[in-house]
């Protein structure tokens, strides 16, 4: 890639609009509920009102409100909601919720398709006799409040609304707990499922379009930073050359961005010497040094002693204080790598002296 071509690359990429950033919850991270099964089983055990999370009715308030005139029907069921009830047919409804006086099917689709056998599930209703002399209701839940002829159809949009405001009085009128949490990361994730991607369409059609200059971009970023790595090693090697030291060097990314790490292959400890190009916008790259493997109060002093430079910034603690870090602020403008390589070495001399002469005592 030529670099006026990389540089009308990069002039592109600072005009895109930019990703939506959307709150995880518990349900969205390493978790299957954007599947059916998993919504409706959380959505059931807060619509019934005698469940342990202590809202009482609000939720199948909230449900019901959705529902032409719902508001006049009694919030009360006779049992928890039965998830996947059988018909005479074998097939299975995804809740059926019964009160005293009504009995409602719900359908939950999280995806857009309906092909479920709408008409089997009516005529379960009719030929049950428990349900005689009471009022029946069809719904279909889904992302647009589209259903079949006969039933009742509610946009999860609107759901979310009522259950938003179900939640926000539940929070004024007692405690927090941890099931008000949990509706509060429900709703969130249902939220998350309704929207439309975070990526903007002119985002995600330039990245589709220029998918083979930007693979090439980050060929080039990743072959610059091997070069930068072991350009690294090689002056670290002449500039210990007459020690005669063997130096191991590593390749980390934290945030995305890389971590070049150097150490004596003598050191009995995981401490070493860190060069972290840092280009998350107002940071800066550094250069640390990690003393590791404190196992005692001395040997944090001693650390603290012989490796607390002026040139340092304020040092901080890891690993429940057994590793104590220290940095070197680097201007990222007009970068000098052999001043970088000379930072770093400066810094592995002082580790060195503390790593041979502190931690054996």
């Amino acid at each position: 890639m030529q670099e006026e071509e990389l540089q009308a690359l990069l002039d592109k990429l600072t005009t895109l609009p930019a990703i939506e950033k959307r709150e995880p919850n518990m349900f969205s991270i390493g978790a299957r509920g954007h599947y059916e099964n998993p919504v409706s089983d959380v959505l059931a055990f807060f619509l019934w009102p005698e469940a342990e999370h202590g809202l009482g009715n609000r939720v199948l308030e909230a449900l019901l409100s959705c529902l032409p005139q719902g508001q006049a029907l009694d919030a009360s069921l006779v049992c928890a909601p039965e998830r996947e009830a059988s018909t005479e047919k074998g097939n299975r409804i995804d809740m059926l919720l019964e009160s005293d006086e009504w009995v409602l099917v719900l359908e939950n689709k999280i995806r857009h398709q309906q092909n479920n056998p709408f008409e089997d599930y009516q005529d379960h209703l009719k030929t049950e006799a428990a349900y005689r002399h009471k009022d029946f209701y069809y719904v279909v839940l889904s992302p647009e409040g589209k259903a079949p002829a006969g039933w009742h159809g509610i946009a999860y949009k609107a759901l979310l609304t009522a259950l938003s405001e179900c939640l926000g009085k539940a929070f004024i009128t007692g405690p927090v707990n941890k099931w008000l949490v949990l509706l509060r990361e429900f709703i969130l994730h249902l939220e998350s499922l309704m929207m439309k991607s975070a990526i903007p369409e002119t985002t995600e059609r330039f990245v589709l379009e220029n998918l083979d200059q930007i693979q090439e971009m980050l060929n080039l970023k990743n072959n610059v930073i091997k070069s930068v790595q072991e350009e690294g090693l090689r002056y670290l090697e002449n500039h210990f050359a007459d020690q005669g030291y063997e130096i191991s060097t590593r390749l980390n990314h934290w945030y995305g961005y890389p971590a070049l790490r150097y150490a004596f292959s003598h050191w009995v400890s995981a401490s070493d010497v860190v060069l972290y190009l840092n280009a998350t916008p107002g940071e800066t790259f550094d250069v640390r040094t990690y003393a590791c493997n404190l196992t005692s109060e001395a040997l944090r002093e001693e650390a603290k002693a012989c490796l607390n430079h002026e040139t340092y910034e304020a040092p901080w603690n890891e690993g429940q204080g057994k590793i104590i870090g220290f940095q070197v602020l680097i201007d990222q403008k007009n970068v000098d790598k052999h001043a970088l390589f000379a930072e770093i070495a400066r810094q592995m001399a002082v580790l060195d002296d503390f790593e041979l002469t502190k931690r054996g005592e």
